[in-house]
């Protein structure tokens, strides 16, 4: 089922997947396409949305720091009330469990820099798009892209596909 909220994660999705593979986590404050017409006609111009314009309007936000944790930036941010949801982009690689397995067999310690290498070079590994929107509602969708090794794409969407992750982005509409 369509919703604004699948809209605006798919329309994200897209938009950060034209950049690429290997990008840092992005995020994308979500306003009403009608609220920013009315409220702030000078952005609302400048990113082409028309009083006709249905849906969320997603708007990209400068806030990684790559010396922090991904827990600690969702911890620190706080939406303004015209906010009513938001997106993250983040991307992982992730083997099968006996592939993994072998890894910490081997030794390596699986939170070390020495064991993320050894995974981006195992050729079981598969890069994942993680798209995951909340509403300041509680409403939640997740879409995650997945390369295979032969490069081919392939789609999985619903409500709780990360739920730690989905339940940590929903927390920065708590007040």
């Amino acid at each position: 089922m369509s919703t604004p909220l699948t809209q605006a994660v798919q329309q994200v999705e897209e938009f950060v997947a034209r950049d690429g593979w290997d990008q840092t986590p992005r995020m994308f404050a979500l306003a009403w396409a009608s609220e920013l017409v009315s409220t702030e006609p000078d952005l609302a111009e400048e990113l082409g949305i028309s009083p006709t314009d249905a849906g969320f309007v997603p708007i990209e936000q400068d806030w990684t720091d790559e010396e922090q944790p991904l827990d600690a930036l969702l911890a620190a941010i706080g939406w303004p009330e015209e906010v009513q949801g938001c997106v993250i982009t983040l991307e992982r690689i992730v083997l099968p469990d006996s592939a993994e397995a072998e890894l910490v067999a081997s030794g390596l310690d699986p939170t070390s820099r020495e064991f993320a290498d050894e995974a981006l070079e195992h050729p079981d590994h598969r890069d994942v798009r993680m798209s995951i929107g909340v509403l300041r509602g509680g409403d939640r969708f997740c879409r995650l892209r997945v390369r295979q090794s032969d490069g081919t794409e392939t789609f999985t969407e619903g409500p709780e596909l990360v739920p730690g992750l989905t339940s940590a982005l929903a927390t920065t509409f708590e007040s």
